[in-house]
């Protein structure tokens, strides 16, 4: 079979398809490799087949309809298939009549089985990782997403079928992948858009990092372009367009543009377990430890926040952190289990 013929068929094209039909209720080793290889080729298809392919499944395996209209409708159906011998209507495995059956009982399903396939669409998939601990999430269309400690992910089962959506608290590096060839016309599907409280953050083919804590969301661009709006109830929504290295922060119902980044690169240093900084207030970055690895601060006095170390730091360790910012700022810095004491 050719495999472009399903680049961008919907569900009703799908159950029209005897092939289609045929390989979901008759499956074989071969066609199941090419359901495979079509999803690979076309990942924005992958959603699309699995919701085609539960519906056949569950309209196959679908016992009886109770009210007067549903029973109707099984009439009408039982006059395109054939009539059941006794008890609830079997379908047969006569593929080439399957389609135009499966439109009729469609036409009423809503109150049962289209129902549920709702609700399927809707479900959330949410993933969230502990203090310290870092999670790698592959999303349907190949897009991946590094979790820092103490983040979840948020996305709906149905992913793709419309604009591909996910809502982040904490902190993600995303990986997004490319489904567009023509910019100029974006389907929905092709869409990629984060949400962080009133922030979206719209992308096409991009690597990008967000960070999402204490009503504050910053983020900032390694490849490509993304486009953030800002949505309030009251004033009219704004936006700013990121080029490579650019930052960008949301607070207090504003978005500003905040840095410009020689190495973009280093904004997803995290993920790779080190632990980066660059002109940052000794505050900020034991905070960081606060968020991500469940570190408690205490200072004896409270000015020692404002102390700001010029340059970079890279280290590997949260030991290592705590003993370059002793030795920068002169400060001494006590550490016992997860209890950190500035003084």
């Amino acid at each position: 079979m050719d495999l472009t013929k399903y680049a961008s068929l919907t569900i009703a094209e799908l159950l029209e398809d005897d092939a289609f039909v045929k390989s979901v209720l008759e499956p074989t080793a071969e066609s199941v490799l090419f359901w495979q290889r079509v999803g690979e080729y076309y990942p924005a298809q992958q959603a699309t087949i699995a919701q085609a392919t539960w519906l056949l499944r569950a309209y196959r395996t679908q016992a009886t309809f109770e009210s007067p209209q549903q029973a109707e409708i099984w009439q009408r159906i039982e006059a395109e298939v054939g009539p059941a011998a006794t008890g609830p209507l079997v379908l047969p495995r006569a593929t080439r009549r399957w389609p135009r059956a499966l439109r009729l009982a469609a036409a009423l399903v809503p109150l049962g089985l289209a129902g549920s396939l709702a609700v399927w669409y809707n479900q959330e998939q949410r993933v969230e990782t502990a203090f310290g601990e870092l999670k790698t999430v592959d999303l349907p269309d190949g897009t991946q997403v590094v979790l820092n400690g103490n983040s979840a992910l948020t996305y709906h089962r149905g992913w793709g079928q419309n604009v591909r959506e996910a809502w982040l608290q904490g902190e993600g590096f995303f990986k997004v992948v490319h489904l567009n060839q023509d910019s100029t016309h974006i389907r929905p599907g092709e869409r990629f858009v984060v949400h962080c409280n009133n922030l979206n953050i719209e992308v096409l083919g991009t690597t990008f990092n967000v960070m999402n804590r204490h009503a504050d969301v910053r983020v900032g661009l390694v490849t490509g372009k993304v486009r953030l709006t800002a949505t309030t109830p009251t004033g009219p929504a704004t936006s700013l367009v990121l080029a490579p290295g650019e930052v960008a922060e949301y607070a207090a119902k504003s978005l500003v543009l905040t840095d410009k980044l020689t190495h973009p690169e280093k904004l997803a240093s995290w993920s790779k377990r080190q632990f980066v900084f660059r002109n940052g207030t000794l505050g900020d970055i034991l905070k960081s430890l606060e968020d991500t690895h469940g570190y408690r601060v205490r200072y004896t006095h409270a000015a020692a926040r404002q102390l700001k170390i010029e340059g970079d730091i890279n280290v590997a360790s949260v030991q290592e952190l705590l003993q370059t910012i002793s030795t920068i700022l002169h400060v001494s810095i006590y550490q016992n289990g997860k209890q950190i004491i500035v003084n």
